[in-house]
């Protein structure tokens, strides 16, 4: 097997443009591809200099995959992520603390559920 890297996830968006737009402009992913492709409209977007990327397809193509998906992103700050979500008008949820870090829950515009995590560090786990 010659497996590098995983390089995108699917997820089911009833309007690509509404979609794009929440993963650009709220979360701040980078538009990778927004081309007409034989199944619809294919639209990548990744976090800045990610390897893998969130394709958003047409709600009908995403029913043979199942809905919703559940992303879960990495962070260095949930509380300041946090306050950026809400001032975009985001449900963000309050950060939980959990043996492996903080995080915190909302739903893109389809509501496709989000987590947002910042890992503990080793040092900081209980014993």
């Amino acid at each position: 097997m010659h497996i590098s890297r995983l390089q995108f996830v699917s997820v089911p968006v009833a309007d690509h443009v509404k979609a794009r737009d929440f993963y650009v402009d709220v979360l701040g992913f980078e538009l990778v591809v927004d081309i007409a492709g034989p199944h619809g409209q294919f639209v990548m977007v990744a976090p800045p200099g990610a390897q893998t990327g969130v394709v958003l397809v047409d709600s009908n193509i995403g029913d043979r995959f199942g809905s919703p998906v559940h992303l879960q992103f990495h962070t260095d700050d949930v509380d300041a992520d946090i306050a950026e979500l809400r001032a975009a008008g985001v449900a963000a949820g309050n950060p939980q603390e959990m043996p492996w870090g903080r995080m915190t829950s909302f739903a893109d515009a389809d509501g496709n559920p989000i987590t947002l995590l910042q890992p503990s560090r080793m040092g900081d786990r209980p014993q």
